[in-house]
């Protein structure tokens, strides 16, 4: 077991060095050129490594690890899309990816609750920026943005006990995810937000680490996790 452990440390380093680049390297880059596209998007690719390492035996875990890859690779489809100013097209890729998320995280327990607060704060937020919208991202905004925080709902209420760190992490990286969209939206639709690029890529990168490390979470597929979840 300490072996595993020592291996999946080891195999984030990827993730760690190409977010460092990143962050040293984008502002000596152009946006929508090859470069800037690939330090974007490695730090994903990376985690897709990092999650395709991971050693998942039970059925019910095995379907878990498939969602959250899938989850990956659909951001980093909307990491390249939105990199070439495909606004539009990045936002659907990244609808997909939530998709993927949530299904991963599924519906028990339903804690209706952290939903209804969640779709309430983001219909407060929407209406700042609502009439400066094209006809087009009009519709699609909404329905990503249902998207985002059924996810974060999801990750939310799958947290059993304080005591498992990772389903915590989990359910606060989530909540960095809306962070970083969020940043997106009220800088780009409402006001210009000093070094929001910065902020939202440190959001966004911890976001995804952290759903990332669910997959080393031992409880997923087991029987005690199961009975946890049930209604």
């Amino acid at each position: 077991m300490a072996r595993s452990s020592t291996i999946k440390h080891e195999t984030l380093i990827p993730f760690v060095v190409t977010t460092i680049l990143y962050f040293v390297l984008i502002e000596h880059t152009e946006r929508g050129t090859t470069p800037s596209t690939v330090l974007k998007c490695m730090p994903i690719l990376s985690l897709l490594f990092f999650g395709a390492l991971a050693d998942l035996q039970p059925k019910q875990a095995r379907r878990y690890k498939r969602m959250i890859l899938l989850g990956l690779f659909s951001s980093s489809w909307g990491d390249l899309l939105l990199n070439y100013d495909l606004f539009e097209a990045g936002m659907g890729a990244f609808g997909v990816a939530q998709i993927f998320y949530v299904s991963a995280f599924g519906f028990q327990p339903l804690r209706p609750g952290v939903g209804v607060a969640l779709y309430a704060g983001g219909v407060l937020a929407t209406s700042f920026f609502f009439a400066n919208l094209n006809s087009v991202i009009k519709v699609c905004l909404p329905i990503y943005a249902v998207l985002l925080l059924t996810m974060c709902w999801r990750a939310l209420a799958r947290v059993q006990t304080p005591n498992n760190k990772l389903q915590v992490l989990c359910g606060v990286c989530s909540v960095l995810f809306v962070i970083s969209d969020g940043i997106i939206a009220f800088d780009k639709f409402f006001t210009p937000i000093h070094a929001a690029q910065t902020y939202i890529m440190l959001t966004y990168y911890a976001a995804q680490l952290g759903i990332t490390l669910s997959l080393t979470d031992g409880t997923i597929g087991t029987s005690k996790n199961i009975k946890a979840k049930a209604p």
